[in-house]
C-alpha cells in the first residue's frame, strides 16, 4: 500500500517554479533517495511535503489523508535538517521529547518514549547531557530520535550526513538504514552523494531541473540509466559522440550508422599497455587506442588519463604507467550506455535506444 503519494506536484518560490509535475509513490516502510545536482529541486520537494513551501498545483497524500493544504503541524511529516536544528540550551532528553511536549502528551508517556528512543539510537546514559557537548554523530542521532518521537507518517532527511567527517559518515549511514529497517518508517532522503544513495535507498529518484529523470532501484539507476543526464550524473564520466572520424576509435554495434551519445565508466575500460591490434575483438563494444597523458594514484588503483585524438578518456588500472605509453582501451558492450540523438527544431534530443546488453555486434566501424 502506498504510504506517500505525490501527484502532479508544482511548487516554487515567488514567481519562480522549481518543481514541475512531480509524480512519486513511496510504499510503507520504503526509503527513497532524492538525488541530483544543486538547484534541481530536491530540498524544495521536502519543504513542499512538510508544508514549508506552498503547493501551487497537485496533491500530496500521506497515509490516507490529503495533506497538501494542511498547515505543517497538521501533516505528521517530520524533517531531520542538515544543520540538525537542535535546541542548544536543552538536554538530549529534552530535545528528543520536545515534539511530544508540544503535542501535550503526558509526562509519563514522554519519558517512556524518550527512554525507548535513547536505547534505539544508542545514546543510553546521555539523556542529561547538553547537545552542545556531543559529537557530530551523536547530534545526528538526537535529531533522528527527535523526529521519530512523534511517530510520523513520513520522515524526510535533508542531507543528514553532510556535516560529518568521512569515517563517521560511513558509520551513521549504515545505522540510519538499519534503524529504518528495524522500525519500518517511510522516508525520503536528500543527498548529493551517489554512493550514499546507492547504499541507503530502496529506490532512487534522480531529479534534474525540477523534474524526475528516472526512478528505480539502485541497480537499475547505476547499470541502466535511461537518459544521458542520469548516465553522466551516476558516474559514467567518459562521453563520446558517434560517429568519430578518427582511426583511434572502433565501435562494434549493429546501429553504428546512428548519431549516438555513448557514456561509460572508467572502471569499465580494460586497459592494456600495447597498441591496438588489427584483429577484431568482438567482446568489446568500443576499442580505443591512445597514449598515457597522466596517471593519478587513488589508493586501490590508478586513474589513467588516456589521450585519444581530441578526446581524453579516463580508465582505472592496477599499475602506474609512464606518460606517452601507448595503450589500448576495450570497453565491453554491456558497459556502454548508448543513446540515440534526434534532431527536432534544431535541438538535439537524446533518447535511450536499447539496453546495451541486447545490442548485437555485427560490424567494426
Amino acid at each position: 500500500m502506498a504510504h506517500l503519494h505525490i501527484k502532479n506536484l508544482q511548487a516554487g518560490y515567488g514567481k519562480k517554479l522549481i518543481l514541475d509535475n512531480i509524480n512519486l509513490t513511496v510504499e510503507q516502510g520504503e526509503m527513497i533517495a532524492l538525488l541530483g545536482p544543486s538547484g534541481c529541486g530536491k530540498t524544495t520537494l521536502l519543504n513542499a511535503l512538510c508544508g514549508f513551501v506552498p503547493v501551487r498545483h497537485g496533491e500530496i497524500f500521506a497515509g490516507n489523508r490529503a495533506v497538501s493544504q494542511l498547515p505543517a503541524e497538521k501533516r505528521n511529516i517530520t524533517m531531520v535538517f542538515q544543520s540538525y536544528a537542535l535546541w542548544p540550551h536543552m538536554t538530549v532528553a529534552q530535545n528528543i521529547g520536545y515534539g511530544l511536549k508540544v503535542q501535550k502528551a503526558k509526562r509519563a508517556d514522554i519519558d517512556a518514549r524518550v527512554a525507548e528512543l535513547l536505547r534505539i539510537v544508542k545514546l543510553d546514559g546521555l539523556e542529561h547531557e547538553k547537545v552542545t557537548a556531543l559529537s557530530g554523530g551523536q547530534r545526528q542521532r538526537v535529531a533522528l530520535a527527535r523526529a521519530l518521537a512523534i511517530r510520523p507518517d513520513v520522515l524526510v532527511l535533508d542531507e543528514p550526513l553532510s556535516n560529518l567527517d568521512a569515517k563517521v559518515r560511513l558509520s551513521v549511514r549504515h545505522e540510519i538504514k538499519a534503524l529504518q529497517k528495524q522500525l519500518g518508517f517511510t522516508s525520503l532522503i536528500v543527498t548529493h552523494d551517489q554512493e550514499e544513495a546507492l547504499v541507503m535507498a530502496d529506490r532512487i529518484a534522480v531529479l534534474n531541473q525540477g523534474k524526475i529523470e528516472q526512478i528505480g532501484t539502485p541497480e537499475e539507476i547505476y547499470h541502466h540509466p535511461s537518459t544521458p543526464f542520469v548516465a553522466d550524473f551516476m558516474g559514467a564520466e567518459n562521453h563520446i559522440e558517434w560517429p568519430i572520424h578518427d582511426d583511434a576509435f572502433s565501435l562494434n554495434l549493429s546501429n553504428h550508422d546512428d548519431q549516438l551519445d555513448i557514456y561509460f565508466r572508467s572502471e569499465s575500460a580494460v586497459l592494456s599497455a600495447q597498441p591496438k591490434s588489427e584483429s577484431t575483438d568482438f567482446n568489446a563494444g568500443l576499442i580505443i587506442s591512445g597514449h598515457v597523458e597522466q596517471s593519478v594514484f587513488f589508493g586501490n588503483n590508478y586513474q589513467i588519463s588516456v589521450r585519444c585524438g581530441k578526446h581524453t578518456i579516463q580508465a582505472d588500472h592496477n599499475q602506474n604507467l609512464p606518460e606517452h605509453t601507448p595503450v589500448t582501451l576495450r570497453i565491453p558492450i554491456d558497459a556502454l550506455h548508448v543513446f540515440a540523438k534526434k534532431e527536432k527544431h534544431s535541438d538535439h534530443q537524446k533518447t535511450n535506444i536499447v539496453s546495451a546488453k541486447s545490442m548485437r555486434m555485427n560490424h567494426v566501424c
